[in-house]
């Protein structure tokens, strides 16, 4: 039996909307784009990739074991 990856999609999702709130709390806290700040986004961004592509893959697992 093939695992879902809908648990990795949630988790990456998670951590990609906190990721974004630290980001923006800390701009706003520093009044800039600091390094910091820009690293919280890039992997904010990289998470919500990486859960976009999970999501994908879990919906199209689930069409193909649909067809069976």
């Amino acid at each position: 039996m093939i695992r879902t990856p809908l648990p990795a999609a949630i988790l990456n999702l998670v951590l990609g909307v906190l990721f974004v709130y630290w980001a923006y709390s800390h701009v706003q806290a520093d009044n800039g784009w600091g390094f910091f700040s820009i690293l919280l986004s890039a992997l904010a961004a990289y998470d919500l990739y990486m859960s976009f592509r999970y999501f994908s893959l879990h919906f199209k697992i689930k069409k193909m074991n649909k067809k069976k």
